[in-house]
């Protein structure tokens, strides 16, 4: 059964919190794959152009990239190799092999389903927080500085929906709400522009 994976906003929030995918796809007739993995819809989009009917079936998030890759090479290197870079294994039997690595290793594996409830959450606060700011005018500062920036990239033939705009801001409030990060300049959303945030050379 393929996995739900995180989309939009949620996908956002667990890029930023940095925590580390270690996944498993499969094909319908049985072979799996074992990988890492910090946006598992970005790495099954590449993944379908070498097995276009490949799902992820089970995902267990760590901390550490340095932790994903010692569970995925150790149980790479346990699991039989089938064809065409597959392990012989089907699904369920890499999810055990993971898990069982995971916790020889002393390594949390958190639930795929734990992460999404927790991304959700984290998603709805910031919404929350966008359209209180949006509703009491507190939120100028964010639209003066997109209006800012958009009339001046145009001289550079650069442009940014507002729909971009306000996912670059979301980005920055995730960061402040796993780090307690403190603001920076708006202009610090936004990209730089040629002699604008930086020299132009020449």
């Amino acid at each position: 059964m393929a996995l739900q994976l995180p989309r939009g906003a949620e996908r956002e929030y667990i890029a930023t919190s940095g925590i580390v995918a270690v996944y498993v796809a499969a094909l319908p007739a049985g072979p799996a794959y074992v990988g890492i993995s910090r946006d598992l819809l970005h790495t099954l989009r590449a993944l379908r152009h070498r097995w276009p009917a490949l799902q992820i079936t089970a995902a267990g998030w760590v901390q550490a990239k340095s932790d994903a890759r010692l569970i995925c090479r150790e149980v790479n290197s346990r699991l039989a190799q089938g064809q065409q870079g597959l392990l012989v294994a089907n699904a369920k039997t890499a999810q055990r092999k993971v898990e069982n690595v995971a916790a020889h290793m002393g390594i949390a594996l958190t639930d795929h389903d734990t992460v999404l409830i927790r991304a959700r959450a984290a998603v709805a606060h910031i919404e929350r927080q966008i359209a209180q700011a949006q509703a009491t005018g507190e939120l100028q500062w964010f639209n003066r500085a997109y209006r800012s920036w958009r009339l001046q990239a145009k001289q550079y033939g650069r442009s940014m929906s507002y729909a971009e705009a306000r996912a670059r801001l979301r980005q920055k409030l995730f960061r402040q709400l796993l780090s307690n990060e403190v603001q920076n300049e708006p202009k610090s959303l936004f990209p730089p522009l040629p002699g604008i945030d930086f020299l132009v050379s020449g």
